[in-house]
């Protein structure tokens, strides 16, 4: 549990990347305008795709 019994979401999850896939996750946040890698994670996890205001015209931005 977290220590701020105020936040929105207490549980945290971790996992271990390459320093090969930390970059490639990166790259993608920069293509998707996103800088909070935790929101960037969860929706992907949680929705399977990341819609980009500038591509959400091509049904194809599915990552």
């Amino acid at each position: 549990m977290a220590s701020n019994p105020n936040r929105q979401r207490p549980i945290q999850i971790k996992f271990y990347v390459t320093a090969e896939e930390l970059e490639q996750i990166k790259e993608r946040m920069v293509e998707f305008g996103t800088d909070n890698l935790s929101a960037h994670l969860r929706k992907l996890a949680l929705e399977g795709t990341y819609e980009n205001e500038e591509k959400s015209e091509n049904p194809e931005t599915e990552i």
